[in-house]
């Protein structure tokens, strides 16, 4: 009996023991977070770099635009959504294309906290590389050339008084996108000359007449803007005639070049991207196409690209002495941008030449591109008159300087 007692106690503490063993339940399974892709992300890389600068917030389990560069996109589109966690550091989600659907895609986070993303359909922005730090790399469409510059002369006689002589393209084309000026001399041995430049075609000139009247009365000297691509017929003859036939007289003349990285950016289709924070230059001169009324476009246009949600502004550091810099901000529609102006120096109220000022947005501007143009105002001086005693323009030499600045709101 004692035998049975023992053996059922035996059997009993197996049973427990066995028991125990068999309840211990089974480790969780590994659950996977995003934690670590929340926040902001910087498109940087991939094969389609046009986006790169875009700014994704990732809140949850979706990302969003805040910052569209040139994509395309909207501020506030959902760029990747449905975001799950496959791994450690390793995703799934729907990625928005260019075409505006939403295609399967993957994300992988390395250990460099790089984000690449790999969408599941061919094209430009297939492959793509997220950080969360960025410097954008503002375009500057400055292409600086050589300048040309170079004297040349022409020696002839008149046969007779009063007589006419034309030389067809006299002063030749140049090619510089900014063009420059001519200075143009024309003496003679005893005759008081008169001297004619203009534009092939043309019915009058762009500057003519003598040097009568003058302490200079035998040699006659103008200067006259250049635009590029065109070339000038010049034409000689004895205003007062002299005693002496034949009389023998020169030509001379010099081109000096500007140098306008810039140009060509008269009009809105072509304006220069510029960066923000830079003291860039340019000229507000304009060369001579035709006598009618046909003169290059006085506007320097250029192109603005925000990264952020900013006011727009634009400081004139130094202008011409004989121009007031006019300026304004406008959208990709053309449409003005409300600002207003800082006086620095001088008055904006009458548009005093020479003033300097600031002038900022009135509103804050969604990131984006935007445009500025600047011109120097009209009348223009196209020509001066040595003889005269008239001076070289200052807007001919000198330049305008500004900066343009995005002020977080």
């Amino acid at each position: 009996m004692k035998n049975l007692i023992k053996l059922s106690s035996l059997l009993c503490i197996s049973i427990l023991v066995s028991c125990s063993s068999d309840d211990t339940p089974p480790d969780d399974p590994v659950e996977f977070n995003l934690d670590d892709i929340q926040g902001n992300w910087y498109r940087v890389g991939g094969n389609n770099p046009a986006n790169n600068g875009m700014l994704v917030n990732v809140n949850g389990n979706s990302g969003t635009v805040e910052i569209p560069v040139g994509s395309g996109f909207e501020v506030g589109d959902i760029k990747w959504k449905d975001i799950v966690a496959t791994a450690q550091r390793s995703y799934a989600h729907k990625e928005l294309g260019s075409d505006f659907n939403y295609y399967d895609a993957t994300m992988n986070l390395g250990t460099d906290d790089t984000l690449r993303i790999n969408v599941a359909n061919s094209g430009a922005g297939n492959e793509q590389k997220w950080v969360r730090q960025y410097t954008a790399i503002e375009p500057h469409d400055c292409n600086p050339y050589e300048l040309e510059s170079f004297t040349d002369q022409i020696i002839s006689n008149w046969s007779e008084a009063n007589e006419v002589d034309t030389f067809p393209g006299l002063l030749q084309a140049v090619s510089e996108p900014a063009g420059g000026y001519y200075t143009v001399t024309l003496t003679a041995t005893e005759s008081v000359p008169a001297l004619s430049i203009q534009v092939p075609g043309d019915p009058y000139p762009i500057i003519g007449g003598s040097a009568a009247g003058s302490n200079t009365p035998q040699s006659r000297k103008v200067a006259f803007l250049a635009h590029p691509g065109i070339s000038y017929d010049a034409t000689a003859n004895p205003f007062i005639n002299g005693t002496t036939w034949p009389e023998t007289y020169e030509i001379n003349w010099q081109y000096t070049g500007i140098m306008d990285c810039y140009e060509p950016n008269d009009i809105f289709e072509a304006a220069k991207a510029i960066p923000k924070n830079e003291i860039l230059e340019a000229y507000a001169n304009a060369g001579f196409i035709s006598v009618n009324a046909i003169n290059e476009n006085i506007y320097d246009w250029y192109k603005i690209i925000l990264q952020a949600p900013s006011k727009l502004e634009v400081e004139i550091v130094q202008s011409p002495s004989d121009r007031f810099m006019y300026t304004r901000f406008v959208r990709e529609d053309q449409s003005v941008i409300n600002a207003s102006y800082t006086v620095i120096s001088g008055n904006t109220n009458n548009n005093e030449p020479g003033t300097l000022y600031k002038l900022t947005s009135n509103s804050t501007l969604n990131p984006g591109t935007y445009y500025l143009r600047m011109d120097g105002g009209t009348p223009r001086s196209y020509q001066y008159d040595i003889n005269a005693g008239e001076t070289k323009p200052d807007h001919w030499s000198t330049p305008y300087k500004f900066k343009v600045v995005a002020l977080a709101p």
